[in-house]
């Protein structure tokens, strides 16, 4: 997308009550745009499950791929785990979980010291359908996580959990 096009986006976005401009010279959601988190995050998941034979790496974005697992992780899934981390992974967008929940945002974490976690793009979503454990991508050398690689490990295993639900093939359509 050309920068033309994304600033006509963003204009229309904001005309529309969508987005705001915040300081530093970002956007970010208004309430009205907060409601589409759901039915967007839900079209994401939608989309997840019709990949039961695989993801392209190079046409997934890790960072939405992130944020799907927002809503598909069961609840209390992530109860006790406390995590901030940026990660690097074709997309740059920070990953934070605490209470429970995980919340994804694009760029860098707010946090003062977070977890660097670095892959590729392929990695990151062989991590995230499970197709590939934590400790074997960092044994590899596909995964670098300088920090804590413990707390990296128990998200990675909660997003293949989640994956694994959604994933499943799907029972063909009923013929008339």
């Amino acid at each position: 997308m050309s920068q033309s096009d994304l600033q006509r986006l963003l204009e229309s976005l904001r005309t529309a009550d969508g987005v705001e401009l915040v300081p530093a010279s970002e956007y970010a959601l208004t309430g009205f745009g907060e409601e589409l988190r759901v039915p967007v995050i839900s079209l994401g998941l939608w989309g997840l499950g019709l990949m039961s034979d695989g993801v392209d790496p190079a046409t997934a974005r890790t960072d939405m791929v992130a944020l799907c697992m927002t809503v598909a992780i069961a609840p209390g899934r992530l109860t006790g785990l406390a995590l901030e981390c940026d990660v690097d992974a074709g997309e740059r967008f920070s990953m934070t979980v605490g209470d429970g929940a995980l919340r994804v945002r694009s760029g860098p974490s707010p946090a003062s010291s977070p977890t660097p976690v670095a892959c590729d793009s392929g990695t990151f979503l062989a991590l995230s359908l499970g197709h590939e454990k934590p400790s074997a991508a960092t044994e590899a050398g596909r995964l670098r996580v300088d920090g804590d690689a413990e707390a990296v490990g128990h998200l990675f295993d909660a997003f293949a959990e989640a994956a694994r639900r959604h994933t499943a093939v799907r029972p063909a359509p009923l013929t008339a």
